[in-house]
């Protein structure tokens, strides 16, 4: 199954919050979400946006990327922005760019400038090279995508 944006690991999650004692409600009452939003992380039906992994990272001394398990040799454009913690309305605007743009580069259909690497990964809080390498992979998977359907 392909990985979704922000998905993140229920073992991990769990784990966390074993060692925090805290369950899905106090995670859920402290997110200001609904208990069933927490379970669906728990089950891997659902992921959450940017804003909650950041806040469920923090709430359990973590980092965004501790919960998603995506290592940075596998990380996609997409995986930097939910890293750093960013929708990508605030990431265009943190790098000033328009959200086409962004958009476009995280589905590898446009390739990102120089300028362009160095403003996301300002934005990021990552060096310029990790954004191009990530944008790589975003590519090459766009790529494997429509290639297998010419096969």
């Amino acid at each position: 199954m392909p990985r979704r944006a922000g998905q993140i690991s229920p073992t991990t999650l769990r784990a966390a919050m074993s060692r925090r004692g805290v369950s899905a409600d106090d995670i859920a009452a402290h997110l200001d979400i609904s208990p069933n939003t927490v379970h669906s992380w728990l089950d891997g039906t659902r992921a959450p946006s940017a804003p909650l992994l950041v806040g469920l990272a923090r709430a359990l001394g973590l980092r965004p990327a501790d919960l998603t398990l995506v290592s940075e040799d596998e990380e996609r454009l997409h995986d930097l922005r939910l890293h750093a913690g960013l929708l990508q309305q605030e990431a265009c605007e943190a790098a000033g760019l328009r959200q086409p743009q962004l958009s476009k580069m995280e589905r590898g259909v446009s390739a990102p400038r120089e300028e362009l690497c160095n403003a996301l990964a300002a934005a990021y809080g990552v060096p310029p090279a990790r954004v191009l390498e990530a944008w790589n992979r975003t590519r090459n998977d766009r790529r494997r995508q429509s290639g297998a359907k010419f096969v």
